[in-house]
């Protein structure tokens, strides 16, 4: 999480591996993020083993996704298939 973002909004969050948060907490974190205090974007940084990737939320419409390893790839697809939404890549 952005450091100035954290101190202002989640000073506990500070330095934290979010993976330790259940998902709806994250939801509710980038919900209250986006919807509520209509931050222009997020940025959530995640890994697979040494393989960093990239997704960034803007305007709580618009998500990338950047340097997915396959692994993220085919789970991302899965979750989107579920939810009748699919990947474009530009």
């Amino acid at each position: 999480m952005d450091h100035d973002l954290a101190k202002e909004t989640y000073p506990d969050l500070l330095d934290r591996d979010l993976t330790e948060l259940p998902v709806a907490d994250l939801l509710e974190i980038s919900k209250k993020l986006i919807v509520t205090d209509h931050y222009l974007w997020v940025n959530v940084l995640f890994k697979d083993k040494k393989h960093y990737s990239l997704l960034r939320i803007e305007s709580g419409i618009d998500a990338d996704l950047y340097k997915l390893s396959k692994k993220s790839k085919k789970l991302v697809n899965k979750l989107l298939k579920r939810n009748g939404l699919f990947l474009v890549k530009y």
